[in-house]
């Protein structure tokens, strides 16, 4: 039998050495990295709310601020707020409710249940009352009669028609504030007899938040 030369054996044993060093053998399969999981949205923040006073009357156009709104947001003010908008991540707008007078939380709730509460950071302020005070409570058809009105606050938008009692706002008259907080409008009586009444309504929408005594147009 031949004898491997010395040389030969070194060889061998280097490589049998350097394989078990580094652990690893021709036959093992190297491992498939596991994929990094989903990224869970974080839950909104709420850092303001303007403006924030609301009315015990009337409805409040409002706008939150902070971050992480998704679409489809929505928010409570102690009361469901609506025309809800997500400008983008930082930015809500929406109308609030009139609501009883207090403090209330700002809440915003992200689909999916996650929110964010603002703690008594709105409070909604008792309005002065409307007043609708009509010149005559009887009056010939198409006579002329005028209304006077007052209101806690002027806005532009709001108006004063005059409704059948009991009917809706196919209105024989109206006419708008212009923002004053008082004033005095000359009106024609309705050319119909019948029982009416003046109405305040706000935010150039049907929602009356006065109405005045009964007018007879005979």
């Amino acid at each position: 039998m031949r004898t491997m030369p010395h040389r030969g054996v070194l060889l061998l044993a280097f490589a049998i050495g350097s394989a078990a060093c580094d652990g690893r053998s021709p036959s093992t399969a190297t491992p498939i990295p596991t994929p990094p999981s989903p990224g869970v949205p974080s839950a909104p923040t709420v850092t303001a709310i303007a403006p924030p006073t609301g009315s015990t009357v009337r409805p409040t156009p409002v706008m939150i601020s902070g971050t992480g709104f998704l679409a489809g947001a929505t928010v409570s003010v102690d009361v469901v707020a609506v025309s809800v908008t997500v400008v983008n991540s930082t930015t809500i707008t929406a109308i609030v409710p009139a609501h009883a007078a207090g403090h209330a939380d700002v809440v915003v709730t992200n689909p999916g249940g996650s929110d964010a509460t603002l703690s008594a950071a709105f409070t909604y302020s008792i309005d002065e009352p409307f007043t609708l005070t009509p010149s005559t409570n009887v009056i010939d058809a198409g006579g002329q009669m005028s209304v006077s009105w007052t209101a806690p606050a002027g806005r532009v938008g709001d108006w004063i028609a005059v409704c059948r009692v009991g009917g809706g706002y196919d209105d024989d008259w109206y006419g708008l504030t212009k923002g004053a907080t008082f004033g005095t409008h000359a009106v024609t009586a309705p050319t119909r007899p019948g029982q009416y009444e003046f109405r305040y309504l706000v935010g150039d929408g049907f929602h009356d938040v006065a109405r005045s005594s009964a007018v007879t147009v005979r």
